[in-house]
């Protein structure tokens, strides 16, 4: 062949880059490792923070008796573990409920919260009878799927929802009108996104993708609970810190209520929600008491 011929040739495309051994393209590993060491810190600070009330004592109940029998079971959340709930559980425990199940998700709540959904189905299953179900942040989105999905709405009587994304976590922009309506705001938008969709998105846990506003998993769960005997309470607090304070309520229905917290950020924070927060744990047991 000439040398000349060659401008006659299609310009060839772009190799694709090699897989890995895992069968994934070599994305920029040093991304990958910065979001393990990010996933590991995290689980250890969750850890970490559960020792600084472990010698709380435990929350007064002043209300009514309880009367029932139900077993409740704590679904943890986002990065949580077991030893995160031991306060709430033991409070619970103190209060009258006599049997109280800490349901750790699976993958510390990294792992696809169908996955969750379906431990919790077999905990409750070997519980056996009805229980009611407090799950904390993503944990809440866990019990909800159970109920509408797994057939627990025939066995579950209360879910109590603490600092839980009922309506999705909000990063489109399109959930923001008053930053939608700039263009810079938008073109701002679209460099953060396509940034993120290579790089933070493809590491991060399938969880946090299925929290987001507008994933499949959200658009399956709704905004909505479904009708039925199941009773359920949303409780948020502006003072979160994680959990946007319009993202936590659930829209009204005869079988929902919803709970502000009004206790400033010291009991109000996303972690003090699930254990420390006084009015969290008095709307969660009165509630949960009831027959």
């Amino acid at each position: 062949m000439n040398i000349d011929d060659r401008h006659d040739e299609a310009p060839s495309a772009p190799r694709a880059p090699e897989p890995s051994a895992n069968g994934r393209a070599p994305v920029d590993l040093r991304i990958e490792r910065a979001m393990r060491l990010v996933r590991g810190a995290t689980v250890n600070g969750v850890r970490m923070s559960a020792r600084l009330w472990a010698n709380y004592p435990v929350h007064r109940w002043d209300g009514a008796k309880v009367t029932h029998h139900r077993a409740v079971v704590i679904v943890g959340g986002f990065a949580g573990s077991a030893g995160f709930y031991t306060y709430l559980r033991d409070s619970y425990e103190a209060a009258g409920i006599r049997r109280v199940a800490i349901m750790p998700p699976v993958d510390n709540a990294f792992a696809d919260i169908r996955a969750s959904a379906e431990r919790l189905a077999s905990m409750v299953h070997l519980l056996g009878g009805e229980v009611d179900i407090v799950g904390h942040s993503e944990g809440g989105l866990m019990a909800r799927w159970f109920v509408k999905e797994l057939g627990g709405d025939e066995v579950v009587r209360h879910v109590v929802t603490l600092a839980t994304p009922n309506r999705g976590l909000p990063v489109r922009i399109e959930d923001y009108p008053w930053l939608e309506r700039s263009a810079t705001a938008r073109r701002l938008h679209q460099l953060v996104d396509s940034v993120a969709n290579r790089t933070v998105l493809p590491m991060a846990g399938v969880a946090l993708r299925q929290m987001l506003r507008g994933s499949e998993f959200m658009e399956s769960l709704g905004v909505d609970v479904p009708p039925g005997e199941t009773q359920f309470l949303a409780v948020r607090s502006r003072w979160d810190g994680v959990i946007p304070y319009s993202a936590a309520d659930l829209p009204a229905a005869d079988n929902v209520a919803n709970v502000s917290l009004t206790e400033g950020p010291r009991y109000g924070n996303h972690a003090s929600i699930a254990s420390t927060s006084p009015q969290a744990f008095r709307a969660a047991m009165s509630f949960i008491r009831r027959s």
